[in-house]
């Protein structure tokens, strides 16, 4: 039981980190921005019929959530940058590649920590109803069609 509760809140904190994500299709939006949010934050309290207290706490959540995406991201452009010059060398060093890919794994790592603890929370909040309701949801998800269910 406690295994499949893991798998749920993983997958619930997948949905809203990916559902952001998902939403900006490249060409089309520049960014991931509070109507975004807004957007993904009221998918999920009308399908789940949410109160205003649980709707205000899953707002809190999802800010924090982009707020650390965001700072996760901030360096990119530099990161890149290096990554472009390290490549443009005669010869790479195996250490410097250990080093690049280390910190890139670290750094999911902390992402996936910190949208867990959250997702911990936004479960916590949750009706049994609620909880079927997501439940329902994963499994029609896994059953094949479409690969982004139910929009």
């Amino acid at each position: 039981m406690k295994k499949r509760n893991f798998i749920i809140f993983i997958t619930i904190g997948a949905i809203i980190f990916t559902g952001g994500l998902a939403a900006c299709k490249r060409g089309y939006h520049h960014g991931f921005d509070e109507f975004d949010l807004a957007a993904i934050t009221g998918r999920i309290a009308s399908r789940l019929d949410l109160t205003e207290s649980q709707k205000t706490e899953l707002d809190r959540l999802a800010e924090e959530i982009a707020d650390q995406a965001k700072a996760m991201h901030a360096g990119h452009a530099q990161r890149r940058q290096e990554l472009a010059d390290v490549i443009r060398q005669d010869s790479i060093d195996r250490d410097l590649v250990d080093a690049r890919i280390a910190e890139k794994l670290e750094s999911m790592r902390e992402m996936a920590d910190f949208v867990a603890e959250r997702v911990i929370e936004f479960h916590s909040i949750l009706t049994p109803e609620q909880r079927e309701k997501v439940a329902t949801h994963i499994e029609k998800r896994s059953s094949g069609g479409c690969r982004f269910g139910m929009r």
